[in-house]
């Protein structure tokens, strides 16, 4: 979700964490500079975020599953209405 922050409301993209089925897998990383404009590779930083997202448990507008490489990152579901949008 390239550049993101956690909030509690007032989110742009609800997300939940799942075990299987994801959306989108994602790969968090600790370079900035590798998160921008990707919907895959996320950072979080409280700082001017492309994206304000809100961990919930129901009703998400994206569920997600971590990757453990940026390889393994990417699009699950490649008709999602988010795909091209987060990031």
């Amino acid at each position: 979700m390239a550049i993101i922050k956690e909030v509690t409301r007032n989110a742009d993209v609800k997300i939940q964490i799942v075990n299987s089925f994801p959306d989108l897998y994602v790969y968090v990383t600790k370079k900035k500079f590798e998160a921008k404009g990707s919907d895959c590779i996320w950072f979080f930083n409280d700082s001017y975020p492309d994206k304000e997202v809100e961990f919930v448990k129901r009703s998400p507008d994206l569920k997600i599953q971590y990757a453990q490489s940026k390889n393994k990152a990417g699009w699950k579901n490649k008709t999602h209405k988010l795909q091209n949008r987060i990031g």
